[in-house]
């Protein structure tokens, strides 16, 4: 039994050497079939091969693993609100990061992104420094290619709380490569994940979630079942690393503990065959349920009180490992009691689901496996509709592996309580997926709050009215609980159909095609001269409304050379502001944490680099602002003095507010073009000492990004959204 998961190294499991189990290229599996090398998961995804066409056109038919046919539920005496709901369902799967496997998905924040972070000597972190190519010496993100390669096969990278911070850069977010090898920059695209983008075009996903720690699985997990890592050490703490599996090393309270004292019900299902055994890839929990590291559950297991006892065995304890059942390669074999339950209606309140290795897509563990492992959790709550109509899925991943996302993650002011460990920063960490599945969550959505792990905390505390105290203030400032995610007032209880969420047939010839996959070469970097910025497709998702009301100005002291950013937000959610600068110092991070309805300044010396200024300020939703010129001095009129304010107006489809004014002697002309979203352009001419409005479009779902400019080098940028 391994002792702890590796974090700078691919993982010590042999998919390829089971024992015990059938491994992957096992050719008697009978669904093996037909599935020929090269298949193209698209091909699963529109029902191509015959046996495929046969599933789709019978839907979730009955006889199938899970499905149902059954009608729509009805509820009665619905309070159309959270109350409604009956049932949290939390599958975590292992090491994704968001671009990695959504980074072409029509809608969400991916590929196509233009409010990315810009990097000083040009482009933004989407083109990574790289030594080492010679076409350019950076490094793009670049497609792995399932039809060509094993790319589902593609090994584990460093993760480990060292290598995520040489990654982080103090802020910087452009040392991927070299702490992760190019092999980071590899990104799957619908053609070789169509079950996880049917899924997230069907219902809602997140794409502002990161994983709460720069590091690697266990902090991460623990920031989900209990909130923390305790930072301050007084319980066993700070967890930054991966210790020894199924070891009681810590002992603070634990989230489902809490519950349990308020009457909550809970369970873990995870498999009770061998464990975290390297030979035996498909049965146990490859040590991923993190209540075995606590001491107050082992104490629970070896208690004589039933009562006591329960808390172990709810938390998925045992008294010794099973032997491998042969059976690792049968998921509803896996999931046998999880499904019972959800089949007879009598799952627990909450529900924590932790697979096997094999099926966790933990890179080398390929995401067709977790796929139809996932399915299998669907259709199981899909196989009685009662249930389907009472439950919340909450589908994440703990933590990115070493695989890149462009997205910069919140960071907290240094010195914040319970946010630094020996002078760096928890978190957050890379941007990872979450998927919500639910009759509340249907219909093709995108939500850009931003969360963590402990939002799903959160998001039981509003259900439960359960508290956790572990989460620190500034994560109940920065993150959301998830409520965003759902329509409450609008829910769709009918049974999804099969092109929503693809039948057990469908996501059976995905792990063939992966078990096929195995005999082609391993998945390669482009060729030099042959490096492409890759296309995010065409189409879009409606977007939830969030919380955020961000504006960000500048105010210019002509006698000092002082400019002075002040940053707004008239929200009702936190956000974290951080603030780069373009030119003369170093490029790193300042964070700024603007609470609701209140503000904070970030102060630049012109004086001190020849009057000029360039710096920029990020935030969530794509919030962008860059601002750059020269200061003119006081009392020098001869030359135009440009000076723009800009505020966000909501209301209707909402619309950027920008006064433009001279404060020099002769006329100013201000050109304004759209960046991104909308396409316009528009001149005005301002006279000396006088100023005008220009009321600027927003597109249907209130983005903006326009470039201003004028005499004297003086550029601004504003991006973002208008709610």
């Amino acid at each position: 039994m391994s002792t702890s998961k590796p974090e700078e190294h691919a993982p010590d499991v042999d998919l390829a050497a089971g024992v015990d189990a059938a491994p992957p290229l096992d050719a008697s599996r009978p669904y093996r079939t037909g599935i020929r090398p090269g298949v193209s998961r698209r091909t699963v995804l529109l029902g191509g091969a015959a046996a495929i066409m046969a599933g789709v056109a019978a839907g979730s038919a009955a006889g199938a693993p899970g499905a149902a046919t059954a009608a729509a539920a009805t509820r009665r005496n619905l309070t159309r609100s959270i109350r409604d709901v009956e049932h949290v369902v939390i599958l975590m799967q292992e090491n994704r990061s968001f671009d990695h496997y959504y980074g072409t998905l029509p809608g969400v924040r991916g590929f196509g992104d233009k409010q990315a972070v810009e990097l000083p000597g040009g482009g933004t972190v989407f083109a990574q420094p790289d030594a080492s190519r010679v076409d350019g010496g950076r490094m793009l993100p670049f497609p792995l290619d399932s039809s060509r390669y094993n790319a589902h096969g593609a090994g584990g990278l460093d993760h480990s709380w060292k290598g995520g911070h040489q990654a982080w850069n103090q802020g910087a977010w452009d040392n991927w490569v070299v702490a992760k090898s190019e092999q980071t920059m590899g990104y799957f695209t619908k053609d070789d994940l169509p079950f996880h983008h049917a899924l997230a075009s069907a219902f809602t996903i997140a794409d502002h979630y990161h994983c709460s720690l720069i590091g690697p699985t266990t902090p991460n997990r623990l920031y989900q079942w209990t909130g923390t890592i305790d930072p301050r050490g007084t319980a066993g703490g700070p967890a930054i690393d991966n210790p020894d599996d199924y070891a009681p090393v810590f002992a603070w309270t634990t989230y489902p503990e809490r519950l349990r004292e308020a009457g909550i019900t809970w369970r873990t299902y995870a498999n009770d065959e061998v464990g975290d055994e390297g030979t035996h890839p498909y049965v146990g929990d490859y040590g991923d349920n993190p209540l075995w590291l606590f001491q107050q559950y082992h104490d629970a297991l070896a208690s004589s009180d039933p009562a006591t006892r329960q808390l172990a065995l709810d938390g998925g304890l045992h008294d010794g490992w099973q032997p491998d059942s042969g059976k690792g390669l049968d998921v509803t074999h896996l999931l046998e009691e999880f499904g019972r339950d959800a089949a007879a209606g009598t799952l627990p309140q909450v529900s924590y689901v932790v697979a096997p290795y094999g099926w966790s897509e933990h890179p080398k563990a390929s995401p067709d496996y977790g796929a139809h492992y996932t399915n299998a959790v669907i259709q199981a709550l899909m196989s009685n509709p009662d249930t389907w109509a009472r439950t919340v899925l909450l589908l994440n991943y703990d933590e990115n592996d070493g695989y890149f996302d462009h997205q910069l993650p919140p960071l907290a002011e240094p010195g914040t309580v319970d946010e630094y460990v020996d002078g760096l920063p928890i978190g957050y960490g890379t941007r990872v997926p979450l998927t919500v599945v639910s009759p509340w969550s249907r219909g093709g959505w995108v939500d850009s709050q931003v969360f963590d792990h402990t939002s799903v905390i959160r998001f039981l505390e509003t259900w439960t009215g359960v508290h956790e105290p572990n989460i620190s203030a500034w994560r109940r400032t920065i993150s959301g609980d998830l409520t965003s995610c759902f329509d409450f007032a609008h829910p769709d209880f009918s049974i999804p159909s099969a092109r929503e969420v693809l039948p057990m047939s469908a996501t059976q010839a995905l792990v063939a095609a992966a078990d096929a996959d195995m005999a082609k070469p391993p998945v390669r970097e482009p060729a030099v001269g042959a490096q492409r910025m890759p296309e995010q497709e065409d189409g879009a998702m409606r977007h939830r409304p969030l919380p955020y009301r961000q504006d960000a100005d500048v105010a210019v002291d002509r006698a000092s050379g002082r400019v002075t950013l002040t940053m707004r937000n008239r929200g009702r959610q936190g956000v974290s502001h951080q603030v780069f600068p373009n030119i003369a110092l170093p490029f790193a991070s300042t964070p700024f944490t603007v609470a609701p309805r209140g503000t904070a300044t970030y102060a630049w010396d012109s004086a001190a680099h020849a009057g000029a200024y360039d710096f920029s300020v990020y935030g969530p939703d794509r919030f962008l602002r860059r601002f750059a010129g020269t200061v003119v001095a006081a009392g020098k009129a001869d030359v135009p003095v440009p000076r723009v304010a800009a505020e966000t107006i909501p209301g209707g489809k909402g619309l950027l507010r920008l006064t433009l004014a001279n404060d020099g002697s002769p006329s100013a002309h201000f050109a304004l073009t759209a960046n991104d979203f909308i396409t316009r352009e528009r001149h005005e001419t301002v006279k000396p000492g006088r100023s005008t409005t220009v009321d600027w479009p927003v597109d249907e779902w209130g983005y903006y990004d326009v470039v201003v400019t004028a005499e004297g080098g003086f550029r601004h940028r504003y991006a973002g959204r208008v709610e």
